[in-house]
C-alpha cells in the first residue's frame, strides 16, 4: 500500500486550461454533495444553458445500456438537437435497476424542466459509478435543488461541476483552447471500464460557434475515431458511456460567417486530450502508450492489430516495468487472423527501432529502458508494409494498483 503522505508512483496532476465550460457564452454550472458518495465528496452535478442550444451526442454500444442513455436517446430525437440542461450524478450508475431505474431518470430530468421551465425533452442526464444498485432519487432531487441555486459562469464552478461526476478519477480532465474567432473546451470523468467503443464514461464538450445538431452530428463519427473510441484501459465498455457535443452559438457575435471546419477540428483537439487524459488516469496508470499500425492491408486490419496490442496484459505489464520486450508487442499483432508477412513487420519503440523487416536490430534496452521510464507518454509504432491501411489506439499501463483499485471497488 503507498503511504498516505507520498504520491503514488506516476502520480501525474495536469495543468489546468485557461478556457473551460463556463467560458463558451450562456453556460452556467454547479456541483454539490447529495450524499450519494460514501465519502460525502460532491455527486451531483449540472449544467444549464441560457436557452436551448444544438447538441449532438453518441452512448455506449453496451447491450444493457443503463436508463439515463435510454432517456438521452430519447430526448435527443424528439428535441431534435436541443439542450437546455444537463444532470449528473457520481456514485451510483443507475444501470441494470429495472423499471425503478427509468423512473428515476425520468424524476431527474422532470424535475430540472420544471424548475427551468423548459421542454422535458431538453434536459438530458447521465449516471455513473456502481451497477445493479437502486438509485437515493430523494437524495439527487435534493441534490438539484441545491445546485440550481448555487449555479454559477466562473471557472471555479466549472470545476466544481467536473469534481461531481469523478468516481475513481484521481484527477480532473479538461481541455480548452482559444483561437481566432472562437473557443472550445471540454471535460470528462474516466479511469476504468474503458474499452475502445465509445470509450469514456462521460464527457462533454463544446464550442462557441453556431454549428447546427445535424452538424455536430455528423462530425461525431470522426472525432471520436481518434479520441474516445481509441483508447484502451481494460477491455470493459461500461454500460454508462456518454459523450456530450454542444454549440452555443455565442461567437462571432459581429454576425461574419461561422468557419465550420476550425470549430469541428479544435473540437477533435479537446477530445483527444481529454481522451489521453482518460487513458493516463487508467487505475493505477504510470503512463500513456500510443499504438500506431501503418501498412496494413485496410484501416480495418490495422485497427484491429492495434486493439490486439493495447488489450494484451502482457505488453501494458512490460510498459509498467519500462521493459522493452518488442517480442510482446510483435506476437501481439501475430495474434491478428489479418496479420499476414512477418517478414514485412518493423517496430519502433520511443523513436527506437528495435526490429526490422522480420529481424530483430541490435539496439540498447538499458537506453530503451530509460527511454520508456522517463515519459508518460510512449509510442510504439507497428509498420507491415503491406497496403495503406492506418489505424491508432491509445492504452495505459498495467501495473499493482489497477488490481487494489478494482478488487475493493465496493468494498
Amino acid at each position: 500500500m503507498t503511504s498516505s503522505s507520498t504520491p503514488p508512483r506516476g502520480a501525474f496532476t495536469p495543468t489546468p486550461p485557461a478556457v473551460t465550460l463556463t467560458d463558451l457564452g450562456g453556460v452556467r454550472a454547479a456541483g454539490v454533495a447529495a450524499g450519494i458518495k460514501a465519502s460525502g465528496k460532491p455527486d451531483v452535478a449540472l449544467l444549464v444553458f441560457d436557452g436551448p442550444i444544438s447538441c449532438a451526442a453518441s452512448f455506449t454500444q453496451n447491450a444493457f445500456a443503463a436508463a439515463p442513455v435510454l432517456v438521452c436517446r430519447e430526448h435527443l430525437e424528439k428535441s431534435g438537437g436541443l439542450l437546455r440542461a444537463l444532470i449528473v450524478n457520481a456514485g451510483n450508475a443507475n444501470a441494470c435497476t429495472g423499471d425503478l431505474g427509468m423512473a428515476h431518470a425520468r424524476a431527474m430530468v422532470h424535475h430540472v424542466a420544471a424548475k427551468l421551465g423548459c421542454p422535458v425533452e431538453q434536459v438530458l442526464v447521465a449516471s455513473t459509478g456502481v451497477i445493479g444498485v437502486p438509485l437515493p432519487i430523494e437524495r439527487v432531487l435534493e441534490g438539484a435543488d441545491r445546485a440550481l441555486a448555487s449555479l454559477g459562469d466562473d471557472a471555479a464552478s466549472a470545476r466544481r461541476f467536473l469534481e461531481a461526476i469523478m468516481t475513481t478519477d484521481s484527477f480532473q480532465k479538461e481541455a480548452g483552447e482559444v483561437r481566432a474567432g472562437g473557443r472550445e473546451a471540454g471535460v470528462a470523468k474516466g479511469a476504468g471500464m474503458i474499452e475502445p467503443n465509445m470509450a469514456t464514461m462521460i464527457s462533454i464538450a463544446g464550442t462557441t460557434h453556431a454549428l447546427t445538431p445535424a452538424e455536430l452530428k455528423g462530425a461525431l463519427p470522426a472525432i471520436l475515431e481518434r479520441s474516445f473510441n481509441a483508447i484502451h484501459v481494460d477491455s470493459h465498455a461500461s454500460t454508462n458511456d456518454s459523450f456530450f457535443l454542444f454549440a452555443t452559438g455565442s461567437e462571432p457575435a459581429d454576425g461574419a460567417p461561422v468557419a465550420r471546419e476550425p470549430a469541428i477540428a479544435a473540437l477533435s483537439a479537446i477530445a483527444e486530450r481529454l481522451a489521453w487524459l482518460i487513458a493516463r488516469d487508467g487505475e493505477g496508470a504510470t503512463k500513456v502508450t500510443t499504438i500506431d499500425v501503418a501498412g496494413a492491408k485496410d484501416d480495418a486490419s490495422a485497427r484491429d492489430m492495434a486493439r490486439r496490442v493495447a488489450h494484451s496484459a502482457l505488453v501494458r505489464t512490460a510498459l509498467y516495468g519500462n521493459d522493452p520486450n518488442w517480442g510482446r508487442f510483435v506476437s501481439a499483432v501475430g495474434n491478428s487472423p489479418l496479420a499476414r508477412d512477418v517478414s514485412r513487420l518493423s517496430c519502433t519503440l520511443q523513436g527506437i527501432r528495435v526490429f526490422e523487416r522480420g529481424q530483430p536490430t541490435a539496439f540498447d534496452r538499458r537506453a530503451a529502458s530509460c527511454a520508456m521510464a522517463s515519459s508518460d507518454d510512449l509510442r510504439i509504432e507497428l509498420d507491415l508494409h503491406d497496403g495503406p491501411g492506418r489505424a491508432r489506439v491509445l492504452t495505459s499501463d498495467l501495473g499493482y494498483r489497477y488490481v487494489e483499485v478494482n478488487a475493493e471497488y465496493t468494498t
